[in-house]
């Protein structure tokens, strides 16, 4: 008899932050020989890609799949393990296992400036350039969305141009013995 697994699709989502060493999912499969030929061996099918292989491991004797790396959503949003259970007569049985990642906001914006102004002059129109900058945050979705503002206090504005490319402008008159 060969082993049987249980599902033939093992379906889990984790968060992208979740801890290395965590437990990702068990796979099961039983096999109805009696003694040796009953005994079932877990390991990664041959299609199961390097890139998956260096981020999960799985125990061969208990079937426990677990995270030996770090999951980032925004190089993979999912993986796709094949798991062979053995029996000790070489016959076997293949189940699935789908990885979603799911996203969180686990990168800050990063903010680099391409252009700035060294002076400005006190009597400067409002909408004066001071500096371009560009803003760029490497999550997705709603995560990456980014919203720039500058204290209320300050006589400047930050206005967006394009993707990422904001201007940082002048918002009132400036006077030179406020600041």
């Amino acid at each position: 008899n060969s082993p049987v697994f249980s599902q033939p699709i093992y379906r889990v989502s984790l968060s992208e932050n979740i801890r290395k060493n965590s437990l990702v999912v068990t796979v099961s499969a039983t096999d109805m020989d009696k003694g040796s030929n009953g005994e079932v061996s877990y390991s990664f099918s041959q299609s199961t890609g390097k890139e998956a292989t260096e981020i999960f491991s799985i125990e061969s004797d208990t079937g426990v799949i677990k995270l030996k790396g770090l999951l980032d959503f925004e190089k993979s949003k999912q993986y796709e393990l094949d798991v062979d259970a053995i029996d000790k007569g070489g016959l076997t049985d293949t189940s699935k296992v789908q990885v979603e990642v799911t996203d969180v906001n686990d990168n800050s914006p990063v903010i680099s400036v391409i252009s700035f102004s060294n002076s400005i002059p006190e009597d400067s129109a409002s909408e004066s350039a001071v500096a371009m900058l560009n803003i760029k945050d490497a999550d997705s979705g709603k995560n990456g969305q980014i919203k720039c503002s500058v204290n209320s206090d300050l006589p400047f504005r930050i206005r967006a141009t394009s993707s990422n490319i904001y201007n940082l402008v002048t918002d009132r008159s400036l006077d030179r013995e406020m600041f």
